[in-house]
């Protein structure tokens, strides 16, 4: 047995040709997802996970710019490689996955140099920010060593990788972690450059 509470999707495109940039939306929720003790044990027999309701949703808006008619298929066969609009700007008003004892979550907003695509090797130049904040990602760390599904190896490289992109959060196992990207291109996570 399965079970989720609530299911969202919401999409908003500009599908014409425009010269100025036009407002996007993607929103999709899948909330409160449960699963029987019968489907739990199988890889979980031991009941070392929580199994709390699962929840993933995330919510984003921006502007798009697009260079063709994409309900016109003649069109969009001369596009070949080259994509049907550009990218302007972006924000993550919401990010939220809650699964087995964790939850991230997240919200950002960024910009894009269309006029510049050799910074981030062929994508337009994005200029902005992402908070993150991680929550129980230790504990389940060391309950999938427990169960066997991750080396301690892996774990540890997992761990230093966590130490590398954040910093402690306000509460027990907690992290938390901005990334930036500024304009000479360069990107941050909480001060620190890593490009």
């Amino acid at each position: 047995a399965l079970d989720m509470a609530k299911t969202g999707f919401s999409l908003r495109i500009p599908v014409g040709k425009s010269g100025e940039p036009q407002d996007f939306a993607l929103s999709v929720t899948l909330g409160d997802f449960t699963m029987s003790d019968v489907i739990w044990s199988l890889f979980d027999a031991g009941a070392q996970l929580p199994r709390d309701p699962a929840t993933f949703a995330f919510d984003l808006a921006g502007k798009a710019r697009m260079l063709v008619d994409v309900l016109n298929s003649k069109e969009m066969e001369t596009l070949g490689d080259t994509a049907p609009g550009e990218l302007h700007a972006l924000t993550v008003n919401s990010l939220t996955l809650r699964l087995a004892g964790t939850e991230l979550t997240g919200e950002g907003d960024f910009t894009f140099d269309n006029t510049d695509t050799t910074t981030f090797d062929g994508m337009p130049k994005p200029t902005g920010l992402l908070h993150l904040a991680l929550t129980g990602g230790n504990a389940l760390l060391d309950k999938m060593v427990a169960m066997g599904f991750i080396p301690e190896d892996q774990a540890m490289s997992t761990r230093m990788m966590m130490g590398l992109f954040a910093v402690p959060g306000d509460g027990p196992d907690s992290l938390k972690s901005t990334i930036e990207v500024n304009e000479a291109g360069h990107v941050l996570a909480n001060g620190q450059r890593l490009k």
